[in-house]
């Protein structure tokens, strides 16, 4: 099975990636958050050399902290390192763009981002507008071994949301949606998806769907706070947080206890935009992706584990994954969010996932 894994990019741990190869993963992303991680892509060039199969990309960037031609760039230097086995994930920007106060990508921002930077992995000369000026850009040396556009470079486009889907209808290979193991969310997302696809007149399963989840291995006598407190800690949240959007658009076909749920959870984590006095955005981000933290304890329930994540015993973890795929996630996604976790809850997939499917 294809497999993917999710994790912050982390200089002095990139055996992690070998590790993941190691155990039958497929595909490893590295988070991109300029106040928060390291750099994605000096930590994939690294990787790149130190491992032989897996494959490798930005999961995800986007087009503001990096603009297209940047981001093209570094991906065709990537795939010279690690020919045929990278894919570029891009996406509005949650953490990234959001933990410097900013807002996060439009989707007319999105949209050309993806049409750039796939006209230039492809070679294309083509036509973008930047400061203002319309200007026409390409590589200009591809023959000599600064970068690599030979090789394929899968595009992957993260979103929540309606216009998102449409975007990787048109123009992507795969889309990554926030999904656990709930049959009604993911046949709303594929239905969506595939009637998209048609509209944009491409063939029936051009576009993988990537089901995001968040990953525990439950030990004997543990409960589902103890995947919270020692495994993806406020993930959940980041989940109702990124898929709002479609939520609100579909409030007639999905659970409203869920709905309303996912919205309460993700504007206390947000905090009140009516609030006069909110809590500071640096404040709010210091702690994403830094495993469990008591504050963020109330605000996920029980229902919402349920909902988002990938959690259990070796053998709930197999249900839940092939009942993902019969819904019809094509490639399974576990966001690993605790960095003093991250080799174990790996182990763990090979073991309770990978190697039993």
């Amino acid at each position: 099975m294809e497999f993917v894994v999710c994790s912050l990019a982390k200089i002095d741990e990139v055996d992690t990636v070998r590790h993941a190869e190691d155990v039958g993963v497929t595909h490893f992303g590295a988070g991109e958050g300029p106040l928060l991680f390291s750099d994605p892509y000096q930590y994939l060039a690294l990787a790149a050399q130190q491992t032989s199969s897996i494959k490798l990309g930005p999961y995800v960037t986007n087009p503001l902290t990096r603009i297209p031609a940047v981001t093209a760039n570094s991906m065709a230097t990537l795939n010279a390192l690690a020919p045929g086995r990278t894919f570029l994930g891009l996406g509005a920007a949650n953490n990234a763009l959001r933990s410097m106060g900013n807002r996060v990508a439009r989707m007319s921002e999105l949209g050309d981002a993806v049409r750039i930077s796939k006209g230039l992995l492809n070679g294309e000369r083509l036509t973008q507008t930047w400061l203002g000026q319309e200007r026409e850009i390409m590589f200009l040396d591809p023959d000599s071994g600064w970068y690599n556009i030979k090789d394929e470079v899968p595009m992957w486009v993260s979103t929540g949301g309606p216009k998102g889907l449409k975007i990787a209808a048109e123009q992507a290979d795969a889309v990554a949606f926030c999904l656990g193991p709930d049959p009604e969310m993911i046949k709303l997302v594929r239905s969506e998806l595939d009637r998209a696809v048609a509209e944009a007149g491409r063939a029936p399963g051009s576009v993988k769907l990537i089901g995001v989840s968040w990953f525990y291995l439950l030990r004997n006598g543990e409960t589902w706070v103890d995947a919270i407190t020692k495994g993806f800690g406020s993930g959940p949240i980041s989940s109702c947080l990124t898929n709002l959007p479609m939520m609100k658009a579909h409030e007639d076909k999905l659970d409203p206890v869920i709905v309303e749920a996912s919205r309460k959870a993700a504007m206390a984590y947000l905090g009140d935009p009516n609030d006069p006095n909110p809590p500071h955005y640096l404040d709010v981000w210091r702690s994403y992706m830094r495993g469990f933290h008591a504050d963020h304890l109330p605000l996920i329930t029980k229902e919402l584990v349920d909902y988002w994540c990938l959690y259990g015993s070796p053998d709930d973890l197999q249900e839940k994954v092939q009942l993902m795929q019969e819904c019809g996630v094509d490639m399974v996604s576990a966001v690993l969010s605790n960095p003093a976790t991250v080799k174990r809850d790996i182990t763990d997939i090979g073991t309770s996932i990978i190697s039993r499917s």
